[in-house]
């Protein structure tokens, strides 16, 4: 096990099929016995890494409590962060389907104290030969991949920085936020790097575009939490169709 990984007490059998029955629509129970048999729970402590870029494929896992942040680095060593998975998201697809790909494409690693379903590579490949059912909750997830990174491709190339940055807090508000007195308080820690890194620009960038949304009255931020103030304005500003936004708060 990496550093900082560490096996914990399996949890309920069944509550463990429910919670697998949620991602695999319309397996049966039997079905949900048989995919438990190649399954493992491990626990992440916040900044753990999971899975390192470049290490051997060996399984794919399921988020079961937390938050996984996803990411690669550059050839000159720059990270970029490209997604955030919480509880019923997976990652390691990418390997298990390019078979010539026996490398891990992305990192992991934890964003605060996480549980994850490990699954291992060869059991999980002999459920899925035999319950093809399963291939379209995988299908489901791939489309959903191919349609965002569709649009973050054209959404750089078109819009700028404070657009693109406006519809970012849009989508944390909606699967993160939580209505207070002063507005919609983003339940996440942000620090400026990763907001820097989710955005594939410089600290310097997202300080320049905090003050400019401050000024307008648009979201105060206090210890890396922001909260929004006015999200007509924020929306206005991040204009993308409800199908994006939907897409994009599933990739967060």
């Amino acid at each position: 096990m990496g550093r900082g990984e560490r096996l914990t007490p399996r949890a309920d059998p069944q509550e463990l099929a429910q919670f697998l029955s949620s991602i695999f629509a319309g397996l049966g129970q039997a079905e949900l016995r048989e995919l438990l048999d190649s399954t493992l729970m491990l626990s992440y402590g916040e900044g753990d890494l999971i899975v390192q870029e470049g290490s051997y494929f060996s399984g794919i896992y399921i988020v079961y409590r937390g938050l996984v942040q996803i990411g690669k680095y550059s050839s000159t060593g720059k990270r970029r962060v490209l997604r955030f998975l919480a509880p019923r998201e997976m990652f390691g697809l990418e390997a298990l389907f390019m078979r010539e790909q026996e490398m891990n494409i992305q990192y992991a690693r934890a964003l605060v104290d996480s549980d994850v379903l490990f699954i291992k590579e060869r059991g999980f490949c002999d459920f899925l030969k035999s319950h093809p059912a399963a291939l379209f909750t995988l299908c489901q997830w791939f489309a959903r991949e191919v349609a965002m990174l569709e649009f973050k491709l054209t959404r750089d190339a078109t819009e700028g920085s404070l657009q693109n940055f406006a519809l970012l807090l849009a989508a944390l508000k909606d699967k993160y936020g939580s209505r207070t007195a002063s507005g919609i308080q983003i339940k996440l820690e942000l620090p400026r790097q990763l907001l820097a890194e989710l955005l594939g620009v410089s600290v310097e960038t997202i300080i320049r575009l905090m003050k400019n949304l401050k000024d307008r009255g648009i979201i105060t931020a206090e210890n890396s939490e922001i909260t929004i103030t006015d999200e007509d304005k924020l929306t206005s500003i991040g204009r993308t169709t409800a199908f994006y936004l939907e897409i994009l708060k599933e990739t967060l």
